[in-house]
């Protein structure tokens, strides 16, 4: 179970790797200097990962090491997601290119998210991990997206965001929680969290 853990997580490697490259690569010709940084980080954490792999393809996964190349993870997806969530963003990579890496990039996400929990199942690690549910150019949305931001500051939390109905292929994990309206929080896989959540609604459900 522990190695398929990690064969798991080596394929979201791969997945985040691409998502950066190809965003990455358009952004440098736009001139993006910010942007390109950030997803130079998110590279060579994955070329870092891809090589570790094949250190440990003949032994057990050890669980610090899982815990802490998951968090380094969620943090680029979540950069990348604020990446691919920019105003320009469709204008740059062109409507296909974008729907594309978009629906592969929530794809990604609940990969890490399924990720986590089998996590807390193998090694007894309880993380807080929180995903998402937002509508894009929608205040509620932003303003829950704020809160998030600063709760993560403050906790040590995963956070995945997934645009509603926007990929119809994670279509059965918003009709397994019944979400059909944005923002929409689901809290430690368990609790969810219609409209929008102030701080004090969400931290009394955190672990710690």
């Amino acid at each position: 179970m522990a190695k398929q853990m990690f064969v798991t997580a080596l394929l979201l490697v791969i997945i985040v790797f691409v998502i950066g490259v190809v965003v990455g690569n358009v952004w440098r010709f736009g001139g993006s200097n910010e942007v390109s940084k950030e997803l130079r980080s998110s590279e060579l954490d994955a070329e870092s990962f891809l090589v570790e792999q094949e250190l440990f393809e003949s032994f057990e996964l050890n669980c610090g090491f899982a815990e802490r190349r998951l968090t380094t993870l969620s943090a680029d997806l979540w950069q990348l997601g604020k990446v691919l969530g920019a105003s320009d963003a469709k204008e740059k990579l062109g409507d296909d290119d974008y729907s594309y890496l978009k629906r592969k990039y929530h794809l990604a996400q609940m990969r890490a998210y399924v990720l986590d929990k089998q996590l807390e199942v193998d090694c007894g690690k309880v993380n807080n991990v929180v995903l998402f549910y937002f509508k894009k150019d929608d205040p509620l949305s932003a303003e829950q997206g704020r809160v998030l931001d600063d709760l993560v500051s403050q906790f040590s939390m995963h956070v995945f965001a997934v645009e509603l109905n926007y990929s119809k292929e994670l279509n059965f994990i918003e009709e397994y929680y019944e979400i059909d309206s944005a923002p929409s929080l689901i809290v430690n896989y368990d609790s969810v969290l219609k409209g929008l959540q102030e701080k004090d609604k969400v931290v009394p459900l955190l672990h710690g």
